[in-house]
């Protein structure tokens, strides 16, 4: 079983999120004593009633929230908002200044395509306070929007006040990220208990028909056993493998240095690849190899030749199914599986 991790803070009557925005107004509908007279002996029920600012406690902004012609709770995808892979970013050391922007600089390197990226300010723990609401908590900058926006990140989430600044009026986080279809989470807690990365990330709302922002319970879970972090190849030059391995599998090339690289998965949980430089040259076959699905081995075979790889012999049949044997640019064994 995973470890949960609760990143929502609770709402409760009279509760105010936002500095100015309208309390949480809490309520009965049916009591358990007026429930009683109502069904069999033994029987009784409670019906509440909640009134909400729709940014109450932790919440997910959609693009509605920012553009008219945004699309809102009901256009949400399932698949931005549940189960993504979690980067979490920390304030660096010695970022003492307030208020505090990420920029570029502080996601640089990072594996950002397709992940829940949240940003671990700490300021949740002015939670309920007046300082909570100061104009000092930290937020991403206009540059840090572009940065997250031009990886592919799936989401962004923050434990702080508000993404953006609040000095001043514009608002370059919220108009950049929402107009690439990227959902905000605001006033995220709880992250003190996240690894930088190997958890996974979910924030639903529930399916609001013209709104674009409702509360979440947003949580993380992080897995309970080992898991395998990333494959790493010896070659001679890893640029030439890194780029191969980025065309073949739609992953993206980090070049590092002239001894280390890697290809960012795809798709969300996939496989880090990584390629280190070595002296000696390769000899014999491969005791491990990459498996890769296709939907048409003949196709990706000719692709991946024009791409540098060399098939070995025709394809094959098993009772398993097809295969294409390969071998990348340095001889690296790999198949093609149907």
């Amino acid at each position: 079983m995973p470890t949960f991790v609760d990143l929502s803070h609770e709402i409760h009557h009279g509760m105010v999120t936002y500095p100015g925005l309208p309390p949480a107004a809490l309520s009965t509908v049916l009591s358990r004593e007026e429930s009683r007279g109502r069904y069999a002996p033994g029987v009784e029920f409670h019906i509440g009633s909640a009134t909400l600012c729709t940014n109450t406690g932790t919440y997910l902004d959609t693009p509605a929230h920012r553009y008219e012609d945004g699309w809102d709770l009901t256009g949400l995808p399932l698949e931005r908002c549940a189960d993504l892979p979690a980067v979490v970013v920390d304030l660096p050391a010695g970022a003492d200044q307030r208020p505090f922007g990420f920029d570029a600089t502080h996601v640089a390197d990072l594996p950002l395509s397709g992940a829940a990226v949240l940003f671990r300010t700490g300021w949740s723990e002015h939670w309920g306070t007046d300082a909570y609401g100061s104009s000092d908590h930290p937020y991403l900058s206009a540059a840090g929007t572009e940065a997250l926006v031009a990886a592919g990140v799936t989401l962004v989430g923050i434990d702080s006040l508000n993404i953006d600044s609040t000095v001043g009026n514009d608002r370059p986080a919220h108009s950049g990220l929402l107009a690439a279809g990227i959902p905000i989470v605001e006033h995220l807690t709880g992250l003190a208990a996240l690894p930088a990365q190997g958890a996974r990330f979910s924030a639903v709302p529930i399916k609001v028909a013209g709104l674009g922002t409702f509360a979440v319970r947003a949580f993380a879970t992080i897995a309970d056993r080992p898991i395998v972090d990333e494959v790493v190849f010896d070659g001679h030059d890893v640029s030439l493998l890194a780029e191969f391995w980025a065309a073949v599998t739609g992953g993206n090339a980090r070049v590092r240095s002239e001894d280390w690289a890697t290809v960012t998965p795809a798709r969300p949980g996939g496989m880090l690849l990584a390629f280190q430089r070595v002296p000696e040259a390769k000899s014999g076959k491969n005791r491990v190899h990459l498996d890769i699905a296709s939907a048409d081995i003949e196709t990706d075979t000719r692709r991946a030749v024009d791409l540098g790889a060399v098939a070995k012999g025709p394809i094959k049949v098993d009772p398993e199914g097809r295969f294409q044997v390969l071998t990348d640019p340095e001889g690296n064994e790999f198949c093609f599986v149907d």
